[in-house]
This record gives structure tokens, sequence and C-alpha cells, in this order.
């Protein structure tokens, strides 16, 4: 091949490459400007609100870093530690009722593992709403659970579960359990599961096997659904409010009341909106750069 046919040949491939590169930005077109016009421009609004000052039914157009300086001094940690405890508590025993389950879906036969998925999905037809208030119904002092617990003579009296951090986390742990099977599944579905024979023929036992090469080829699974249901968990709002109490306030709670309730106090429902998000983008960065230097390490 001469020179001149392999100068032409990248130029045209550069071209193809330049189309292509103008036809993505032109798909990803609509849904960014959906992000700038309903994330970004709104986002933009919550941190101006955050430096005004509040008053008893608005906000009053003068700037000031209370807000701040109230998050800062640690008048309001006490919400954020509670929602990042409860936002981790879920993602942890999501993580590890969700592995098996996700697993064995994984290795079933075609006509089982549909079905399993299925039975996976079928939650979310249900409005959270109704399944929120069926929990309710299930743990309440004359619900189902104390009905069967005291007809067993398992318990003298009625159990307080409802109203309970208890009782909040195993409703985050049903409603949040689906994104963090999900996830892993479609990664653990792709696995060779023969890799695991030739390790057991090699001397490897079964609990060996799994932690050398399932569980590192799940990590992709893991890194997803532990997103998926952490960002949630940690601003979570309804379930606190409709299945906990009123000492544990969640930071989404903490941020409703204070746009609700008389006076209100929209600069620091802000403040604490915009903290939360800092926070997250943060976590979002250290996960990343951890999933990134993992990968460089399996390629080396």
């Amino acid at each position: 091949m001469s020179r001149k046919t392999a100068l032409t040949r990248k130029s045209l491939e550069a071209q193809a490459l330049r189309k292509r590169n103008i036809s993505s930005y032109l798909l990803t077109l609509p849904a960014l400007l959906w992000l700038l016009v309903f994330f970004l421009i709104p986002y933009f609004i919550v941190l101006i609100y955050s430096f005004l000052t509040p008053g008893t039914y608005d906000v009053k157009f003068t700037f000031t870093l209370d807000a701040y300086r109230q998050i800062a001094n640690g008048s309001y940690l006490r919400p954020f530690f509670l929602a990042f405890r409860l936002a981790f508590f879920t993602t942890v025993i999501c993580l590890l009722l969700g592995f098996p389950v996700a697993y064995y879906i994984a290795r079933a036969k075609d006509k089982l593992r549909n079905t399993l998925l299925i039975l996976i999905i079928i939650p979310f037809w249900t409005n959270l709403i109704i399944r929120i208030f069926s929990w309710r119904i299930f743990l309440a002092s004359e619900g189902v659970l104390n009905s069967v617990l005291l007809k067993l003579h398992l318990a003298s009296q009625p159990l307080e579960l409802l109203r309970t951090d208890l009782a909040v986390i195993l409703v985050m742990v049903y409603v949040y359990l689906p994104y963090m099977i999900l996830p892993l599944y479609s990664v653990l579905e792709k696995l060779d599961f023969t890799l695991l024979h030739a390790a057991m023929d090699l001397g490897a036992n079964e609990a060996r096997a799994f932690f050398s090469i399932t569980l590192p080829l799940a990590v992709e699974g893991i890194f997803a659904g532990a997103l998926l249901v952490f960002i949630p968990a940690l601003g979570a709002y309804l379930i606190p409010q409709l299945v906990g109490n009123q000492q544990s306030l969640y930071v989404g709670q903490v941020i409703t009341y204070k746009i609700k309730n008389i006076p209100r106090n929209w600069p620091m429902a802000s403040a604490m909106s915009f903290t939360l998000l800092l926070l997250v983008a943060l976590l979002l960065l250290v996960m990343y750069y951890l999933y990134r230097r993992r990968l460089r390490s399996r390629t080396y």
C-alpha cells in the first residue's frame, strides 16, 4: 500500500469518525437540554435561595451565609448522620440479600429464570404509597405480625415495631432490594460459570472459587446496585415519614419541614439540599476513582 493511499484511508476514517461524533451529539442533545432545563436551572435557583434571608412566609433578598454557618457549626449534623447511616445499612443489607438471589437467578434454567425475574419486578406494578401502607398494617400493634406472634405465644404483648428505626430499615430494604438484584443479575448472567468448575478442578473449594472468581467479576454489578440503592436512600422522605418516628428525623424530612412549616426557612432547606448534593457528588467521585483504579490494576 502506497503512502498516498494510506493517507487517503486515514482521512476517510477521520471524516467518518467526525460524522459519528456529530450524530452522537445530535442524539444526546434532547437529553442534555432536558437535564439543563429541569435539573441545572432548578438547582441554580436552589443555590441562590440558600444565600437569602428567611422570612415568615417567604424570603428576603438579603444575601447571607447564615444557613451554611448553621450547617458547618453542627446544628444540622444529626439529620445528615442519620441519613448516611440509613443509606449505608440499607445498601449493605440489600447487597447481602440480593447477591444470593441474583446468583441463583443467573444460574437457573430459562423458564424458571424468567418467572423469578417477573416476581422481582412485580412490586413495581404497585404504587409505592400503597406498599408502604401495607407495611404499616403488617407492623402495627394490632397488625398481622403481632397477631401471629400472640397466637403462637411467641410474644406476651404486642411489639412496638411501627414508628421505629427498625421499621424504616425494613421498608427501605423491601423497596430498594430489586434495584440491587437486577444490576447484579445483569452481570452474573454473563459470567462464564465454567471458570468456577476449572478453579475447583485445580483444588479450590467453593468458597475460595467464589471469592477469587465470582466476586471480583461481579464488582461492576455491585457498584451499579450500590449507587441505585444508596443515593435514593440518602434523601428518602416518604418511608421515614410514614413508618419512622419524630425522634429520628432524616435530612429529607428536615428539608420538607423547613419548606412547609411556619415560619418557613427556605434558605436553610436550600442549603441542606445543596450540601447533600455536594456530599453525594463527592462520594460518587471517590467511588468512581476506586472503581477505575481497580480496573487499571486488573488490566496490568
